[in-house]
């Protein structure tokens, strides 16, 4: 795989845990959720960019 494809299956894991965490929320235990929510979030997004980066070198495949 190259280092794009690893990164786009990156990214589709963390939408889905970003997903089935906005699924899951309730009033009881809403801080914990939105804190792991902000970090998966911002760790997507630098995924994000990097694969944006990568595409623009002519890297990606």
């Amino acid at each position: 795989m190259t280092e794009a494809e690893l990164l786009r299956e990156e990214i589709a894991e963390l939408e889905a845990q970003i997903f089935r965490i906005k699924g899951s929320m309730n009033r009881a235990d809403n801080g914990v959720k939105l804190q792991k929510l902000a970090v998966i979030t911002r760790l997507r997004d630098r995924c994000k960019q990097s694969l944006v980066a990568l595409e623009k070198h002519g890297e990606a495949a």
